[in-house]
């Protein structure tokens, strides 16, 4: 883990004790030579400032500190290979001194324990904790510890590897349930507070501000496992608040002692903070949380839609020949048939502007919103359709557990090519059987049979194999077809094209020569 970017901010270790060798603990070794006649004075107008400000974070502090927990958890997995006596060979073995292995292997299956820990946030009065999914995953045995030293034994309610969020109870009552404060308030600028156990440290206190919201592209999970490549859920508050090893599950609070994120990680070439550390929004972590207790498990909702960001220059440019000039928005670039998305009317070159009377500026927030709902909400959604604003309005349905495409297909035929020098690629008609092997209504479109060298379309991801299905809008039928729309545009300026790929997948590519 520590050769990673991204470091959750849990410790483990392979033994119980925390030491402190390496923590860097100093101790003072001699006064300081400047007498203290020689310092400045300050003004008591500031240091009246200083104080109250230093009264509003014990005030914060107060109002959180016994919802905040310590969770210590022991993973069992096999002992490596290598630490198996007879694994040795015997010729190898005989040159060792006597007694450094046993003659026989073990007559029980050996197992490393491997020791972590994490912080938490007390939900309700009666047990029910958040702290995050990398904290208790695969634990064999989780302990809580709360603020006034009381320990607990702790089962696992739930777990959304997705966003890095997981429930656990304790067989407690009369506990001190923190408050939950919105996440969409939050602005950089903000003062927070981070609490947990870091190092093993419990109760630890820092204190710095919101350095940004909505990180979206951090990657931290999905770094951590790549299974979830792509099915992750993140958007983070940045903050340079210290979180260190030991903070992962913490609450980050605002002003007013409310809970606006659960800690979770932090960019660091070090292993230890470096002044970013993210956190999980107060408002998921309420949707997350109330899901794993009610069902044990995160039901979402779901479109069945493939989007893309306006907001990129690329998309953008692909937005500008539906007539669209914004920057925001979000492209529909396919359209699942069967989906709760093709029943509620929705079509690909649409551009979401809107949902239940709030714009819709980006495509993770969007994604976001609609997972958070649960299925058979109805919603609207504000459409640009080639120059007009329409409105739709149709239930989500529920996500299914694997949101991955179809496999390829079989190589399709090679028949009747034609070169167009313009874009420098040759294609073919699209036979019947390669209409139904890429999931086409019909024969249409023009099959890539090659590309030069120079070919403009490389640039685009266009290979061999793919389906043109329309230029700007045009539906292609043939090869002749396609050349004749190319050679009434310019290339110059950029052209829209709809490819479809082997696995029946189809997206927007935007065409342009420097």
């Amino acid at each position: 883990m520590i050769s990673k970017r991204f470091k959750f901010a849990s410790a483990v270790a392979a033994a119980t004790a925390v030491t402190l060798a390496g923590i860097g603990l100093v101790a003072n070794e001699g006064a300081s030579p400047i007498q203290a006649a020689s310092a400045p004075s300050v003004q008591m107008p500031r240091m009246s400032l200083a104080k109250r400000l230093s009264r509003e974070f014990e005030a914060m502090h107060r109002a959180i500190k016994n919802s905040v927990v310590c969770i210590s958890v022991i993973q069992e997995v096999p002992e490596t290979q290598a630490n198996v006596p007879m694994q040795i060979p015997k010729q190898f073995r005989q040159m060792l001194p006597p007694g450094a292995f046993p003659l026989n292997p073990p007559s029980h299956k050996s197992v490393e324990k491997i020791y972590g820990t994490g912080s938490g946030v007390i939900l309700t009065s009666n047990g029910y904790i958040v702290t995050n999914n990398h904290v208790v995953n695969d634990a064999t045995s989780v302990k809580v510890r709360l603020a006034d030293g009381k320990n607990y034994t702790a089962s696992v309610v739930g777990t959304d590897p997705k966003t890095d969020l997981a429930v656990v109870k304790i067989n407690a009552t009369g506990l001190q349930a923190a408050t939950f404060g919105d996440s969409a308030d939050v602005h950089p600028g903000d003062w927070v507070m981070a609490i947990g156990a870091p190092f093993g440290f419990r109760q630890t206190l820092t204190h710095g501000i919101v350095s940004a919201t909505g990180r979206t592209s951090v990657n931290i999970i999905a770094e951590h496992n790549p299974q979830l490549a792509g099915l992750t859920y993140e958007d983070f508050i940045q903050t340079d608040a210290p979180i260190n090893p030991g903070n992962s599950g913490g609450p980050l609070v605002n002003m007013n002692g409310h809970v606006i994120g659960i800690n979770s990680a932090i960019a660091s070439t070090s292993g230890a903070f470096d002044g970013i550390g993210f956190s999980i929004p107060s408002d998921e972590v309420k949707y997350v949380t109330s899901q794993l207790i009610k069902y044990g498990k995160v039901v979402r909702g779901y479109l069945g839609i493939s989007i893309a960001d306006v907001r990129h220059s690329y998309v953008h440019k692909i937005a500008l020949t539906f007539g669209y000039k914004p920057h925001h928005g979000v492209l529909i670039d396919q359209v699942e048939p069967g989906s709760p998305a093709s029943k509620g009317g929705l079509h690909r070159g649409e551009i979401i502007i809107g949902m239940d009377g709030h714009p819709v500026k980006r495509m993770s927030t969007l994604r976001d919103q609609i997972a958070m709902l649960r299925p058979g909400t109805k919603i609207t959604l504000k459409l640009f359709d080639d120059g007009k604003i329409l409105s739709t309005t149709f239930p989500v349905g529920k996500q299914p557990a694997t949101l991955a495409m179809a496999g390829g297909s079989p190589s399709p035929m090679n028949v009747g090519p034609a070169e167009s020098p313009q874009l420098g690629v040759t294609v073919s008609p699209v036979t019947p059987k390669t209409a139904k092997m890429y999931g086409l209504s019909s024969p249409h479109g023009v099959l890539v049979t090659g590309l030069k060298s120079n070919s403009i379309l490389l640039g685009d991801g266009v290979q061999p194999g793919d389906i043109i299905v329309s230029v700007q809008g045009h539906r292609v039928n043939s090869p002749m077809q396609f050349n004749a729309i190319i050679k009434k545009l310019d290339i110059a300026k950029g052209i829209r094209m709809s490819v479809r790929g082997r696995s029946g997948s189809e997206r927007y590519i935007f065409v342009q020569k420097n």
